[in-house]
């Protein structure tokens, strides 16, 4: 390293508790040099690659020489002094070097990123295929950034579609920088990260590689490693007190305000992350208290350091019940691990900024929302006003029945599996009652799904990063025909009631568990228990009100209504009432009218 940044890093080094307790326990012996060489030596690489973050993505926050040691200044903090002490020579280690490691993700080599950019000479180009194929594959799910590229292309403003591209390759680089930063230890540190004799690049590479997973993955480490004679490495306790220190810097260091100034920075996230950081002035913190002092512009910039403190509260309760869970078999005393942390971030002193001129806050801050009326927006959006006919509910449940048959066929046609799409719609009486059935074999839900998507209104599968990711994964293609995530809604215009019966496809001849669903209007709790469906598939079952869209249909006109529903199927659908069953194929289908005069949407009988 030069003399000059060998001079600020060993001034640095010298401001940390954590490294001042590795040098002393590592003066003791001759043998024990090679161990602050080693940390050195990754406190240069670190700072060398991070220089390349504000050169290729200027819009994120500083990930660098300062963020590195105010990392270690907060681990001293974290770290009560008698626990320091009993820490071994490998837990101090390991704190610093992964201190300085688990961000170098975030510093890809700029060939690299060239080639993500299609940037590279052809020649060159090829020399990153493979990697080029797996951002291809992050980059088809993006959608709807790709149709703005390619609009703003057309009308010839590609600087802005560059831009556009490079946020796409800025959020790969940040989503996958962890999984980075182990393939980058394990090419570059291999073989060099020892403790005398015993090798921990492994473990280095697990640590930094945990940092961005969620807490459970803590869990399955190995909780006490031995490195040699009575020598131990906690690896859980480094990776919650690297975990903590990485998001509770947090302050104006990390945003320079004169950095800021000087760049363009145009992507929203990116600038409410900016003038979060540019807020907090100060903080403390202590084995009781984690204090942050901010002075906000704008009731946005406090909103969001509000929910970046929810997010360290988080952290903290599964970073306290990690350590609580530490045990060995062979360790008498682990009880120094278990340190104590706050139990929350203490928000009194986030504030707004005050005028100079009168001493008041420049805004009050209230944490109030638009609230919507579950009633209403059943009245207001799936009535007339909005589709025009509520028998739509019929059509919103075939559409949702046709999407998870397609997709089944698709993700079949990968696994060469023989699949023949199916849906029945029936409309039958029992009991004086008479109820609605659409039945299909398709794609399945499971718990996952129902609880993040089926009673999620507006929050389409079918438009969730989650769907895009699997359709890169799998390389196909699929447009479904439900995009809104308000067919379940919908059913509720005409039922009070109704059961879904459903079990998901995970894999080639693989099914998750099968679910059975009833609720009882839009107001109710979702009951769900374990279904006797054997096969994948969903059947909605809707016991419908007195008055319905179809009661005064014949069989015939019920069969009509839903060809004038569906016009075009994709594949053959089959039409059952209590004496009518008929088959009907796409060629069958012709696009018919049929006009209901009643409107249903007003019907309040139910209420």
């Amino acid at each position: 390293m030069n003399t000059e940044r060998e001079s600020t890093l060993t001034s640095k080094f010298k401001n940390s508790k954590v490294f001042k307790e590795l040098e002393e326990k590592c003066s003791k012996s001759p043998e024990y040099a090679e161990i602050i060489a080693l940390v050195q030596a990754s406190g240069d690489y670190a700072v060398n690659k991070s220089k390349t973050i504000v050169k290729n993505m200027p819009e994120f926050t500083l990930h660098d020489i300062e963020h590195f040691f105010n990392m270690l200044y907060i681990i001293g903090k974290l770290i009560p002094k008698e626990s320091l002490k009993k820490l071994s020579i490998p837990d101090l280690m390991m704190i610093i070097i992964c201190a300085f490691l688990h961000d170098i993700g975030m510093c890809p080599e700029e060939n690299l990123i060239k080639a993500w950019k299609n940037q590279l000479e052809e020649q060159n180009q090829r020399q990153y295929q493979e990697e080029v194929d797996k951002f291809q594959r992050f980059r088809q799910t993006y959608p709807q950034e790709i149709e703005d590229i390619n609009n703003l292309n057309k009308m010839g403003k590609h600087s802005r579609a560059q831009l556009l591209e490079d946020r796409i390759v800025t959020d790969y680089i940040r989503i996958n920088h962890a999984s980075r930063a182990r393939e980058m230890i394990a090419s570059d540190w291999g073989g060099k990260i020892k403790y005398l004799d015993t090798d921990l690049t492994s473990d280095v590479a697990e640590v930094c590689f945990s940092h961005n997973e969620n807490y459970t993955a803590l869990l399955n480490m190995e909780s006490i490693k031995l490195c040699g004679e009575d020598v131990y490495l906690c690896l859980p306790f480094v990776s919650v007190v690297l975990r903590l220190a990485d998001i509770i810097d947090f302050d104006r260091k990390r945003t320079p305000p004169i950095l800021f100034s000087h760049l363009a920075i145009e992507n929203p996230i990116s600038l409410i992350e900016w003038n979060k950081h540019l807020a907090v002035n100060s903080w403390s913190i202590t084995s009781k208290n984690l204090i942050f002092s901010a002075e906000c512009s704008h009731p946005a910039i406090e909103a969001s350091i509000l929910k970046f403190c929810d997010l360290i509260d988080d952290e903290l309760r599964n970073c306290t019940f990690i350590l609580a869970n530490l045990h060995n078999d062979f360790v008498d005393d682990v009880s120094f691990y278990k340190i104590p942390l706050p139990a929350n971030v203490d928000r009194r002193k986030i504030t707004a900024q005050k005028d100079i001129a009168t001493g008041k806050p420049i805004y009050h801050y209230h944490d109030t929302k638009f609230t919507l009326s579950k009633r209403r927006v059943v009245d207001l959006l799936m009535g007339t006003k909005l589709y025009g006919k509520p028998e739509v509910a019929l059509r919103e449940l075939i559409q949702n029945s046709i999407d998870a048959c397609l997709l089944r066929q698709k993700m079949s046609e990968l696994w060469g599996e023989n699949y023949i799409p199916r849906i029945i719609v029936s409309l039958y009486t029992e009991n004086n009652i008479d109820y609605l059935r659409v039945s299909d074999n398709g794609i399945g839900m499971n718990q996952h799904i129902v609880d993040n998507y089926y009673t999620n209104i507006g929050c389409s599968y079918y438009t969730s990063k989650e769907f895009y990711d699997l359709m890169a994964e799998v390389k196909h293609t699929f447009k479904p025909i439900s995009k809104f995530g308000i067919g379940i809604l919908a059913c509720c215009m005409v039922c009070d009631n109704m059961q879904v019966n459903t079990r998901k496809v995970i894999g080639q001849y693989q099914y998750d568990d099968p679910l059975k669903i009833t609720i009882e209007g839009y107001d109710s709790l979702f009951i769900i228990t374990e279904s006797a469906r054997k096969e994948p598939g969903t059947d909605t079952t809707l016991k419908l009100r007195r008055t319905h869209p179809w009661e005064k249909m014949t069989k015939l006109e019920f069969v009509k209504c839903v060809k004038n529903l569906v016009p075009l199927p994709p594949f053959d659908i089959v039409i059952k009432t209590d004496d009518i069953q008929e088959i009907f194929t796409p060629e069958a289908f012709k696009d018919l009218h049929l006009e209901l005069d009643d409107d249903y949407s007003q019907d309040v009988s139910y209420l």
